[in-house]
């Protein structure tokens, strides 16, 4: 039986696409400029990994909303957007098993 592959499995992202850049991780075109759509995309892929918290792929989930997070700063500081979030200090977007709050 295969590995569990939860880019492909969650998000469709097949294995000659891995690993994914920012913008295929949050499901958006390539070069994405609108800091609008970036969010709408992480809040998105957020809530839809969130629902993998508990259960036997957690850890997965959990590393990529961290990577969800990550794509999300690289991603708006790239076109100076200035309202980016600061993960490493306020955790709102690392997963947690007990949080369930939409960001």
């Amino acid at each position: 039986m295969a590995a569990f592959d939860p880019y492909h499995r969650w998000l469709g992202i097949p294995p000659g696409e891995q690993p994914p850049n920012h913008y295929r991780l949050l499901g958006v075109p390539l070069f994405e400029s609108d800091p609008d759509v970036i969010e709408t995309a992480v809040e998105r892929q957020t809530v839809f990994l969130r629902t993998f918290q508990i259960g036997p792929q957690s850890e997965l989930a959990e590393r990529i909303l961290n990577e969800i997070a990550s794509a999300q700063v690289t991603l708006l500081e790239s076109i100076g957007y200035h309202d980016v979030p600061d993960v490493g200090s306020s955790n709102q977007f690392v997963a947690s098993p007990f949080s369930w709050n939409v960001v």
